[in-house]
Parts: structure tokens; C-alpha cells; sequence
């Protein structure tokens, strides 16, 4: 009996140091998924005015995926949506476009 007690608190503890690290493991995990939405913006709003799309391409970094063969025209502008930014989890379904005329970079251009 005095065995099955001492067996029973032995797993008991070990349950509970499982479930802190298995907890602190987790907590780890989420803190270290990046998300670049921040990032994104920034680097559209810092984006030269009158770049060509080729330039824009270029500049363009990895953690941002635009739909560069599928611009919705708006009047006599390009808009290009950014369709997918690394690690972004957007609760509000924002759409973001880069805005040319001419093939020449205007502005950013958020929708909800």
C-alpha cells in the first residue's frame, strides 16, 4: 500500500514537471514565430516615390509575397495586393496594395 502511495506522488510530480515544460516549450515556440506585418508596412511606406516596378521588385524582401501578374486597375492606377506577409495573423483582414501610375510607385493603399 505505503508503494502504491509513494508511486502514485512520484507520477503525480512528474505530470506536473511535464506540463511546465511541455508549457515553457510552447510559450518558446510562439514567442519565436516572427510576425513581419510591422516590417512590411514600414517598408512600404519607406519606398521611394517614382521607383518602376522592376525597382520595387527588386527592393522587394522575402518575408513579403506580392501578386505582381494580377494588378486590379483603379482609373489609370496599378494596384499590386501584398498578398501574403510571413507570419501575419491580421484579425482584421486588412488588404494592403502598392500603388503605381505609370509604372512608377505612388503610395500604399490599406483596405478592410
Amino acid at each position: 500500500m505505503v508503494g502504491y502511495l509513494v508511486m502514485k506522488k512520484l507520477n503525480w510530480r512528474n505530470m506536473t514537471r511535464n506540463k511546465y515544460v511541455l508549457s515553457t516549450l510552447l510559450y518558446l515556440i510562439v514567442l519565436s514565430c516572427k510576425d513581419y506585418y510591422n516590417d512590411a508596412i514600414q517598408w512600404t511606406d519607406n519606398l521611394e516615390s517614382k521607383l518602376t516596378i522592376k525597382e520595387v521588385q527588386d527592393l522587394q524582401p522575402e518575408f513579403i509575397e506580392i501578386d505582381w501578374e494580377n494588378p486590379k486597375i483603379v482609373d489609370n492606377q496599378k494596384w499590386y495586393l501584398i498578398a501574403k506577409i510571413k507570419g501575419n495573423n491580421d484579425i482584421l483582414g486588412m488588404s494592403h496594395y502598392l500603388v503605381f501610375i505609370e509604372n512608377s510607385y505612388q503610395y500604399r493603399e490599406s483596405k478592410k
